[in-house]
């Protein structure tokens, strides 16, 4: 266990590796989010945070989850036919739901009054297909170990975003700006990734065609069968607290929670992000080689995650609202308050997702899948009883259920690491020079 921690280990070194990038990425977001803040309203804010929320669930959908399984196959070329596939998947389904936007457009507009909807409706299939094309990259990257190269790719991702937003912030001013710098920062992070790939996925071209395609499917059908539909719920349930707030409460409000949600979510991205991929990997090793080892591995980790939690929470529970009002500017006293309440949701999720890459293992894609289904409905019933309530009120209730439903995650996969391999199921690979880990955006919560 001792050299399983180790600091000067494979884990840490790539999770430092990976950490890199993140912070060059972060630091820059961090530095002109005071200057975004004073161009653009908190309503502006809603409006993205309404596209992203849309995007992220869609995204979900996008390549039936085939993406996850693409660092499982020992051999290279079985992973490319899962890459093909993935992104086969992911071009139909946009081009479906471009066409159903077209069709369906002025009914769409009538079921809802937000600002989003007939505006930047038609972004939103090419949106979704850079942000699933990305994923399918990054668990390409994961598996061939180029943790520099997602480094990169962060880096691009988060310059990219910040340098056209500002720009285009100071040539609209709207959330025109907001929307389509988001989405030019997923060009560059793909880009990056599409360009550092290419010899490696010429290399296993070969291997590729329709009848291994079809069959990688049908070995992998547990993904598209059981992890989608809990990633959907999990991806839902992330989103509900945003898209109720947006029902209910006034524009304000939810550009002041969206972006209070992103700015707690920084300095913790950073760490849980970078954790998770890498954890993939040593996840994926211990399962085959040393499976006794999982639980105490999983253990170290949440203690790790528990020290940081703690003096991230009693910051903002203490100093919330003056941090908000000097960094952010005077209009966003209300996204102080409800740094305070949220840094507590935000902290119980930082110490338990990125444990969960355990049930992205081939024979545990079943075990979260109940979890994430009462989450859902819990979440829900909770926040639209307490909807009509104040939003100091609403916010309680929603910390509450965090609390106690991601205790229960963390039990589950607990559970899950003293869980033996059933008969017949597809093993996790030994770990192989082409064997790498799986992104922490599509596990970590």
């Amino acid at each position: 266990m001792r050299k399983l921690f180790s600091f000067k280990g494979e884990f840490f070194k790539n999770v430092v590796t990976l950490m890199t990038g993140t912070i060059a990425a972060q630091l820059f977001t961090v530095a002109v989010s005071p200057l975004l803040t004073r161009i653009y309203t908190p309503a502006d804010f809603g409006v993205l945070a309404l596209f992203t929320s849309l995007n992220a669930v869609l995204a979900i959908i996008s390549s039936a989850r085939y993406e996850t399984a693409i660092m499982l196959p020992k051999d290279d070329g079985d992973a490319l036919n899962i890459v093909a596939l993935s992104a086969a998947i992911t071009l139909g389904f946009c081009a479906f739901l471009q066409g159903s936007i077209f069709l369906f457009e002025s009914e769409l507009i009538k079921m809802t009054d937000s600002p989003l909807v007939g505006k930047w409706i038609h972004l939103l299939p090419l949106s979704v297909a850079l942000t699933s094309g990305t994923q399918i990259m990054i668990y390409w990257n994961n598996r061939e170990k180029k943790f520099r190269q997602l480094a990169i790719s962060r880096a691009a991702h988060g310059l990219g975003t910040g340098i056209s937003q500002c720009a285009l912030g100071y040539g609209v001013g709207t959330s025109v700006g907001l929307i389509v710098g988001h989405m030019t920062g997923h060009v560059l992070g793909l880009f990056t990734l599409i360009k550092v790939n290419l010899a490696s996925i010429a290399v296993s071209k070969p291997f590729v065609s329709r009848p291994q395609i079809a069959m990688n499917a049908r070995k992998y059908k547990r993904f598209p069968l059981f992890s989608l539909w809990g990633a959907l719920f999990d991806s839902s349930a992330s989103q509900v607290p945003l898209l109720v707030i947006a029902s209910f409460f006034s524009a304000s409000v939810t550009g002041s929670f969206g972006f209070t949600a992103k700015v707690l979510s920084l300095p913790l991205f950073l760490i849980s992000n970078a954790i998770s991929e890498v954890l993939y990997q040593k996840i994926t090793h211990l399962d085959s080689s040393r499976p006794a080892a999982l639980r105490g591995y999983i253990l170290g980790i949440f203690a790790l995650l528990s020290c940081i939690t703690v003096p991230f929470c009693l910051i903002f529970l203490t100093y919330g609202v003056e941090i908000f009002t000097i960094v952010f500017g005077s209009d966003w006293g209300m996204a102080g308050q409800f740094a305070g309440p949220l840094s507590l949701a935000a902290g119980v999720r930082f110490m338990v997702s990125p444990l969960s890459v355990v049930l992205n293992l081939h024979h545990n894609v079943k075990k979260g899948v109940g979890w994430q289904i009462v989450y859902f409905c819990t979440l829900t019933t909770v926040l639209l009883l307490y909807s009509q309530q104040s939003i100091e009120l609403f916010l309680q209730a929603f910390v509450a259920h965090e609390v106690v439903l991601f205790a229960i995650y963390f039990a589950v996969i607990v559970w899950a690491t003293s869980t033996k391999q059933s008969a017949g199921l597809d093993p996790a690979p030994a770990p192989a020079d082409t064997l790498g880990t799986a992104m922490g955006h599509g596990s970590a919560k």
